[in-house]
């Protein structure tokens, strides 16, 4: 067997090297040197978002689409007035909100007909992110606004307006009827404000025209985004929301406001 190879001798180390002068002085450079690190990353923002389900009458035919944006309110606003099961009355009776679709003639309550098209709904989640109030629905006690209005107990989305012929609309205003959101009225006897505990689909619906339609004979307006929702969005976001009609190709198509809006805060002022 041959040898094992010889390895090298160690250097060996001088006093010099090992002496606490020495370690101290490296010690105070280590200490003197600025500690590197990572610059900051800001924390990504949370996209709050919704699905937006939309159908509406293409010359003859019903198209529908699925659309994700985010869950601003004044999107919401939109597809948030019945909750499902409210009755609308029809050229051919009472039909349920989810079972309308675009075409169908659907009763005023001035008596004439309008040709519904476009319909949009979304779901209210309870505890949901949303960029908004947490939503609230709103029970109507059967003829809580007089006889018939509503025929009985039915519940409405957040986004519900009723037409409300005050005399004080007359002197506050110089109209006879003004919409006013159902929220304002709500006094926990004739409208209770109800916290929803599950999931729940809420509706709107466009026709030719803004219009008052009678939903379990109560007076409520179709959608309209009002003069204030091209003020409130900027304009990416204003596209975003006209992409939820295609019928339609700006928002002055959506025609002018039948009936004037009363606000919750102006009402206050009118009967505080």
């Amino acid at each position: 067997m041959s040898a094992s190879p010889t390895l090298p001798p160690l250097p060996e180390l001088s006093a010099q090297s090992t002496s606490d002068t020495t370690w101290s002085e490296a010690r105070r450079v280590v200490s003197r040197r600025p500690i590197s690190r990572p610059p900051a990353q800001p924390m990504p923002k949370a996209r709050v978002t919704r699905r937006f389900e939309c159908e509406w009458l293409d010359g003859s035919e019903v198209q529908t689409t699925v659309a994700v944006a985010p869950a601003l309110p004044a999107f919401e606003a939109a597809f948030n007035a019945f909750t499902h099961g409210a009755l609308i009355q029809t050229s051919v009776g009472p039909v349920a909100v989810e079972d309308l679709y675009p075409g169908m003639m659907l009763e005023c309550a001035n008596g004439r007909h309008t040709k519904l098209l476009w319909k949009g709904s979304i779901n209210l989640v309870p505890g949901a992110p949303t960029l908004g109030d947490e939503p609230k629905l709103y029970r109507v006690m059967a003829d809580a606004f007089g006889l018939g209005r509503p025929v009985q107990d039915q519940t409405f989305g957040p986004g519900a307006r009723r037409i409300d012929r005050d005399p004080k609309l007359r002197a506050s205003m110089g109209t006879d009827a003004a919409l006013v959101p159902l929220s304002a009225v709500a006094d926990g006897h004739a409208v209770i404000e109800v916290n929803p505990v599950s999931p729940t689909q809420v509706y709107h619906l466009v026709c030719e025209e803004h219009e008052t339609l009678l939903a379990a004979g109560l007076e409520v307006e179709t959608f309209h985004p009002g003069p204030e929702t091209p003020i409130s969005l900027p304009e990416e976001m204003l596209a975003v929301f006209m992409r939820f009609f295609p019928h339609l190709t700006h928002i002055r198509d959506f025609g002018r406001l039948n009936t004037p809006r009363v606000t919750e805060e102006e009402l206050y002022g009118m009967t505080g």
